[in-house]
């Protein structure tokens, strides 16, 4: 019994002493293997495209807004310049219409004034007409008054058909005023209306113009990020069918790492689990990461991870988000270690259970 007592005694102290040197935390490790990759942004287009011009060249470092490439719908530009064109054309005829009309309005206005001047100084001459006959009458006065014609019969007579004429001038002059007032009125109004034909087929145009000069600008590719070109696909002249890669934009630093871990294990790591990347090349290189994706099925391993390249090695790929502007290099083989911490009661109750069960 008291040997039996000493023995759990033992193992009591023994149990603080680990507790102790472990900070009161048991860490369960589990290693497997992985390469340290980027996001890969594939540059292409969704149309059929030729490459007019690159600007970048493959390993050159790119910022955010840099032009990359510089591509050309051919079928585009004929469409855009053949819609200019037409869009000069109708201009030029505005032009000419206008230029027309505005001739009619000054024809018309020289017309008014013609008119006028003319019935004026016909008006002018009946008026000195009437004062010549007044003068007349008045010299010819006593022969008036001797007649057998009275005064007011001799004055009608002698005035009223040119004031009648004065009057009927008048009014033709103010109806032909008015009648080339309408007209230009008429001819201002088609000058300055919005709705011309032509103005609306020349708004028509500019808006397919505006859609076209967008899908144009569009044709020049920006970098959206800072990253690392990879691979250029096309060369200068070249044609490029719809979706078709152009070229790979790398991020500078890895953003994830792709492990795999053997299939006899593959119940010790899941998704939210912590882990720990260390570089393989003996420099002292670490980075947190997060599992955010277990693979559902089986996969054979890539030949750089297995010890032996002749055999194969099956297990699930583990896909780990570690933290940016990291030291690891691009396709750099690292090791991933997962932590499972469980508190110090728990430990030392499981290691006396364990010893009683022995």
């Amino acid at each position: 019994m008291k040997k039996f007592n000493f023995l759990y005694l033992l193992w009591f102290f023994a149990v603080i002493f680990i507790v102790f040197f472990s900070n009161r935390e048991q860490l369960e490790t589990h290693q497997f293997f992985g390469i340290a990759e980027s996001n890969e942004v594939i540059v292409n287009f969704e149309k059929s495209v030729e490459i007019k011009k690159i600007y970048v060249v493959p390993g050159q470092k790119v910022t955010k807004g840099m032009l990359l490439v510089e591509l050309d719908q051919p079928e585009l530009t004929l469409t855009l310049n053949e819609i200019r064109h037409q869009l000069s054309e109708y201009t030029l005829q505005q032009k000419i219409e206008k230029k027309e009309i505005q001739t009619q309005i000054k024809e018309l206005i020289a017309q008014k004034i013609a008119k006028t001047n003319a019935i004026h100084s016909e008006i002018k001459q009946l008026q000195s007409q009437h004062a010549l006959n007044k003068r007349l009458t008045a010299e010819l006065k006593s022969i008036i008054q001797t007649s057998d014609v009275s005064k007011e019969t001799e004055k009608k007579f002698i005035s009223s058909p040119i004031k009648l004429k004065i009057e009927s001038l008048k009014e033709e002059l103010n109806f032909s005023i008015q009648q080339i007032d309408i007209k230009i009125k008429a001819l201002k109004s088609t000058l300055y209306s919005d709705k011309n034909p032509l103005t609306a087929k020349k708004a028509s145009l500019k808006k397919e113009i505006e859609l076209l000069t967008t899908a144009k600008e569009k044709l020049l590719i920006y970098s959206e990020s800072i990253g690392i070109i990879g691979s250029i696909h096309f060369k200068r002249g070249e044609k490029v069918s719809p979706f078709d890669t152009i070229l790979t934009i790398y991020t500078q630093s890895p953003s994830y790492v792709k492990g795999y871990i053997h299939e006899n294990v593959y119940n010790r790591i899941s998704v939210d689990k912590l882990v720990t990347i260390s570089s393989l090349t003996g420099k002292n290189v670490q980075s947190d990461g997060i599992v955010v994706g277990v693979g559902s099925r089986i996969i054979e391993f890539p030949e750089r991870l297995r010890k032996r390249p002749e055999t194969k090695i099956w297990g699930r790929e583990v896909q780990i988000k570690i933290l940016e502007n990291n030291e690891f290099l691009l396709e750099e083989k690292v090791v991933i270690k997962s932590k499972t911490k469980e508190s110090s009661v728990f430990f030392i109750w499981k290691f006396l259970k364990n010893q009683i069960q022995m």
